[in-house]
């Protein structure tokens, strides 16, 4: 079920900062900038370098760079793993889903945040 973690907070504070501040970056200025430690901040780039929203560059002028421009919530927190799921029954895990009567509204509002999410930039 969806709950804001310290991974989704980091990745959205790491976008956002990168958004404004277009260009190469090392891990540890942003890392300061942004009050973060800076190996949990290594492991969310890493995650989001995988989900090809970062590029990495190597040597004496290495830094992250946000190669993905155009990105939505949605796409953050997919790079990060996140359950974008508001109910267990959103996902159809619930063992009520056939008797309970609710399902369609759940889904018709899973499907709104879904949109909402997908719509929303930093």
């Amino acid at each position: 079920m969806l709950k804001i973690s310290a991974s989704w907070e980091y990745a959205l504070l790491l976008i956002k900062y990168l958004t404004h501040n277009p260009g190469i970056h090392t891990i540890g200025i942003v890392s300061e900038k942004l009050s973060i430690k800076e190996p949990f901040l290594r492991k969310v780039a890493n995650t989001l370098e995988n989900a090809n929203i970062l590029t990495s560059h190597k040597g004496r002028y290495g830094g992250i760079e946000l190669v993905k421009k155009d990105i939505s919530i949605y796409d953050i927190l997919l790079a990060v793993w996140e359950d974008l799921n508001i109910t267990v029954c959103s996902w159809g895990k619930c063992n009520s889903s056939e008797t309970c009567g609710i399902v369609p509204t759940i889904s018709n509002i899973q499907r709104g945040f879904d949109t909402i999410l997908k719509i929303t930039r930093l």
